[in-house]
């Protein structure tokens, strides 16, 4: 087994015009949840699902403000990362969203250039055009 090493996740950023600097800076909130999932796991009993929320900052350097006003380097994340069992993707409140009626323009309609399609969210995860109760669940949630 090998010694553990250190390294750094973080990418070296090039500053100023030239790049000659290197900075290092958190580039995704989201690499820490992912890191500590096995630590997040064991605290909530090694029992699936559950989920994990943070706010934090993240660093680009952005030369080119890509049609903005404002050349950002700093950001403000918020997100959340929601672990199931890749075989067990049921979720126990789905019924309270299932009746919501939603207008879904899946990608058969977008290439046939046709319009949306109006179903609730129960149709759509038993016909399969939403993957699963979870993912349907979190739909209704923020729809």
């Amino acid at each position: 087994r090998p010694e553990p090493q250190e390294f750094n996740l973080m990418f070296p950023t090039p500053i100023g015009p030239t790049g000659m600097l290197h900075g290092y800076l958190r580039p995704e909130t989201a690499q820490g949840i992912f890191l500590n999932f096995k630590f997040c796991l064991e605290q909530n009993a090694n029992q699936m699902p559950f989920g994990i929320a943070q706010v934090g900052k993240a660093f680009r350097n952005e030369i080119a403000p890509r049609s903005g006003l404002i050349r950002q380097r700093e950001f403000t994340q918020a997100e959340i990362e929601f672990f199931v069992h890749p075989e067990l993707k049921r979720h126990s409140k789905f019924v309270e969203v299932a009746s919501l009626k939603l207008q879904l323009f899946a990608s058969p309609q977008q290439l046939n250039a046709e319009p949306a399609v109006e179903m609730t969210l129960g149709e759509a995860v038993s016909s399969g055009l939403v993957a699963n109760e979870t993912l349907g669940f979190f739909i209704g949630r923020t729809y």
